[in-house]
């Protein structure tokens, strides 16, 4: 088989394997459902406002802190299995919350419940590991798009799907038992049917027109991989790094002398029109947990994130209180659509967010070299401007404003930060630090929840939502999430400006022919 046949066919099955990772992705979306159903299950089982923020978030923790392992395997079984475990789990969770709420099924406790939200987390983690690390060795030059595409449809699902309860279960009397069903099939299906198109194609030859003395190409692996994505052949790389194949190194780029020296083998990223000096250093395990930078990464999405993840979890509360205060007659119906409706909105600005904050920062990166530690810092900066709009909506319609722009940046957020780990951490031990960088954004959502929750049953000690006028009820919890906001534009912004330290220090080192001091080696795409 020649050169021309074998990249079309590897052009077809990472294209499959993409399909494969999107289905994948739809199917872990529905762990941001809890609003389209909670309602209605906590007013069916009695629960309080505080007791639902439980609930709600048990899916958070099983989401989150379930990473480092379904990390860890995503790189070691691979995406196949995963797949089968998210089917498997999904079906499970939402068939017993569907029986729960019907009375079929006896519940000793509420706390059952949050099992069983832990359980729709559990299973959204192994489908979302298993498609983004396996998107992530697939590509390299467009890796940013690709992933970015992939996270995508995790925030696209709660959209479609919040349409589809309005469309065919919100009736005069909502069909909540359908709709827990119909979610149940969904996820088995799509997490089947994701088993089956995923697998590991690997980057291909290289074509560039020139490679640097002391330097191989990536090369694709011996054969693809659906049941492990580590290889112990360095030689046959599918991480996406390139290494020095002898102890000697060139520089490449515009006014290079030509000057050699040596250098260990260090992993290289390249941009095309420059030079790039923002390059990975090829870190895993404790070595990844105690860099300084990859906990700053950490710090910011646990304050970005957390903040999604609270407002996720809450619309439907919040939606309640202003329809129910601000209408003479209200009805159950209608505050449905109006919870659907937020819960759409929420879900499509995290779409957008998550699909174009990948391709503008590829684009910012090749054609302006524009510093991505630099884009981290407009991101926290939305998700500030966000959350001051959320806390001075008095009206439905402005709230649905603070939704958007909520959406908006937690997609920003989720779509850019996997990207940033690949880059400056390498690929192949990602699975493990995408899953570590995440752990911890369940315990911020959960903090916000708490006092949420603590503020609202305060101020409507009966629960009644018409008590509530503008939002007042709940308005002090979001001055938290301002300040957590606060927070993590100034963690951004001193990771920004270690980054540029370092950028600025790897330059000098290099441009001096420091090599021993050298992190990493740039050089210039030749094509």
């Amino acid at each position: 088989m020649d050169e021309g046949e074998q990249r079309s066919q590897r052009h077809v099955r990472r294209t499959v394997s993409m399909l494969g990772a999107c289905l994948a992705t739809t199917s872990a979306g529905t762990v941001y459902l809890f609003s389209t159903y909670g309602p209605a299950l906590s007013h069916r089982l009695g629960l309080s406002s505080s007791q639902s923020n439980v609930v709600a978030i048990s899916a958070n923790y099983g989401l989150l802190l379930s990473g480092p392992l379904f990390g860890w395997a995503a790189d070691t079984i691979g995406p196949r299995v995963l797949s089968l475990i998210a089917a498997v789990g999904s079906f499970t969770a939402f068939t017993a919350l569907a029986y729960t709420y019907s009375g079929a099924w006896q519940m000793p406790s509420w706390l059952i419940l949050s099992l069983y939200m832990v359980l729709v987390g559990l299973s959204a983690q192994s489908a979302n590991m298993a498609a983004v690390t396996t998107t992530t060795k697939n590509f390299k030059q467009n890796r940013g798009s690709a992933v970015s595409l992939c996270i995508a449809f995790f925030g696209l699902s709660p959209f479609v799907l919040s349409h589809v309860n309005t469309v065919f279960f919100a009736g005069d009397e909502p069909d909540t038992f359908g709709y827990l069903r119909f979610l149940s099939f969904l996820g088995l299906v799509t997490s089947v049917a994701a088993a089956g198109c995923l697998t590991v194609v690997g980057f291909g030859p290289s074509r560039y027109a020139s490679v640097p003395p002391g330097f191989v190409v990536d090369r694709p692996p011996s054969s693809s991989s659906s049941s492990g994505l580590l290889s112990d052949r360095d030689d046959e790389s599918v991480y996406g790094a390139v290494k020095a194949a002898s102890t000697t190194v060139r520089e490449v780029g515009e006014g290079s002398t030509g000057s050699s020296t040596t250098a260990e083998p260090a992993p290289v990223n390249v941009v095309s029109n420059g030079v790039d000096y923002d390059t990975a250093r090829d870190l895993g395990g404790w070595a990844y947990v105690n860099d300084v930078e990859a906990r700053l990464l950490m710090l910011v999405l646990f304050l970005c994130a957390g903040i999604g993840i609270f407002y996720n979890n809450n619309i439907g509360t919040m939606v309640n209180a202003m329809y129910y205060s601000s209408t003479p007659h209200p009805e159950a119906r209608t505050a449905q659509r109006l919870i659907n409706h937020h819960v759409a909105v929420v879900s499509l600005g995290s779409f957008v967010g998550r699909l174009t904050i990948g391709i503008v920062a590829d684009m910012c990166k090749r054609i302006w070299r524009l510093p991505r530690s630099g884009i981290l810092v407009v991101i926290t900066a939305c998700v500030l401007v966000s959350q001051l709009v959320v806390i001075s909506a008095t009206t439905l319609p402005s709230l649905l404003v603070g939704s958007a722009c909520t959406g908006l940046s937690y997609g920003f957020t989720f779509g850019f930060v996997p990207t940033l780990v690949s880059v400056w951490f390498g690929t192949r031990h990602f699975g493990a630090n995408w899953g570590v960088t995440t752990v911890f954004t369940g315990f911020s959502g959960q903090m916000l929840g708490a006092v949420f929750g603590r503020v609202y049953d305060a101020n409507l000690p009966d629960r009644d939502p018409a008590q509530c006028p503008q939002g007042s009820c709940y308005r002090a919890a979001f001055g938290l999430a301002v300040a957590v906001a606060v927070g993590s534009v100034v963690a951004a912004a001193v990771l920004a400006k270690r980054r540029a330290r370092r950028r600025r220090d790897n330059r000098r080192r290099w441009e001096a022919e420091e090599i021993e001091h050298v992190e990493y080696v740039p050089f210039v795409l030749a094509e």
